[in-house]
């Protein structure tokens, strides 16, 4: 027994001494339960919405307002110039309105003559699950105004429609997001290994003393795997299209344009991680990690970005996911087109422009040490 109890002394005094390990043990968990516990919400706030008033009475523009002062909505005109409800469908399918409501022309009349009067909520309905609580969401504000307003009382009628997902199916809506996550995890993962396979295995030597300059190697190992890439991407969205029967209602030249930017800033990351890793395990791991998690928690793959706190949303804007996430969307199941997404594009060119340059930077610094 005394033997033993040396032996707990010895552990408990090396544990104590160990600060990372208890830092893993205590810290991490309470980080882990403060980061996901405000990530993890199903609720949405500050929904963008449009308002089409053809009636333009006073009753259509209290409704109007009753949207606007709640802390669910933003409520935003269609665009001057053009058909009203072209503009509206517009927004919805690039996805930069969750709804609009329709106010027929004949709504103040209706109400002021004491007879029933009709509302449209016509909303995007490719997140089913967002889909359903902005659509409670409205039906509640609809229900309060008509309490609001004397002799109002089962007047109005609600007409709702689900744009591009009728049925209000979540693969539709679920199966796109993880065609961008595992085409991002893949091409982090190809590259994550071939800096370092070339360390493991002693061959890194000769690239140093080669002619080549750092950023041409950098380059020369990554352009191939462009094209591995893009094949394992078109298989997985084939896969998804006729086994799962997901609607593609957009330009796959469009869908290839982007995806080909999207998958060189994977391939630039993975490249970063292999020149930072120490081992091809270790490289795996970080690209499987850094790829994986906050692709899933933080690009609005499930939860909605506006809805989380302003240090997370900061957080959800460096991860490349969550623009390419809003593109496959918009094109699978919207139909959106190429202008829809300029920006969307612009900022992930910019993150793979950044990654390729900083794994040349630290590849350069790798060079000179070994020299």
């Amino acid at each position: 027994m005394t033997r033993i109890n040396a032996v707990v002394r010895k552990e408990f005094h090396h544990i104590l001494r160990d600060t990372r390990s208890l830092m893993i043990v205590f810290a991490m968990p309470v980080m882990m339960i403060v980061f996901y516990g405000y990530a993890i919400s199903f609720d949405i706030k500050q929904i963008d919405a449009g308002v089409v008033d053809f009636s333009a009475t006073e009753w259509s523009r209290d409704l109007a307002r009753a949207f606007a002062n709640n802390r669910y909505f933003r409520i935003h005109e269609p665009p001057p110039g053009g058909d009203p409800i072209a503009q509206a469908e517009k927004k919805l399918r690039s996805g930069e309105w969750k709804e609009y409501i329709y106010i027929p022309a004949d709504f103040g009349d209706r109400l002021a003559a004491g007879r029933s009067a009709e509302v449209g909520l016509v909303v995007d309905g490719s997140d089913s699950n967002t889909a359903n609580l902005v659509y409670q969401y409205s039906q509640q504000i609809v229900m309060q105004y008509m309490l609001s307003m004397k002799n109002l009382e089962e007047l109005i009628q609600i007409r709702t429609h689900f744009y591009f997902n009728p049925e209000a199916k979540s693969y539709i809506f679920f199966i796109p997001g993880l065609i961008a996550i595992l085409l991002l995890m893949v091409s982090a993962l190809l590259t994550s290994i071939s800096i370092t396979r070339e360390k493991e295995s002693g061959s890194i030597d000769l690239l140093f003393i080669s002619p080549l300059k750092s950023r041409e190697i950098i380059l020369g190992k990554t352009v191939p795997y462009i094209f591995v890439a893009l094949i394992a991407g078109v298989f997985i969205l084939l896969f998804a299209r006729f086994w799962f029967h997901i609607p593609f209602r957009g330009n796959l030249l469009v869908l290839l344009f982007f995806s080909l930017i999207y998958i060189f800033c994977g391939l630039a990351f993975g490249i970063l991680v292999s020149t930072l890793a120490s081992s091809q395990r270790m490289a795996m791991l970080g690209a499987l990690l850094a790829t994986l998690l906050p692709s899933i928690m933080l690009s609005g793959f499930i939860f909605p970005i506006d809805s989380m706190p302003v240090i997370l949303q900061f957080f959800a804007r460096l991860v490349p996911a969550t623009y390419f996430l809003r593109i496959i969307r918009g094109v699978v199941v919207k139909g959106a087109e190429l202008n829809h997404f300029l920006i969307d594009g612009g900022i992930l060119l910019g993150m793979s422009l950044v990654l390729i340059l900083a794994a040349t930077g630290r590849f350069v610094r790798l060079r000179r040490g070994v020299r």
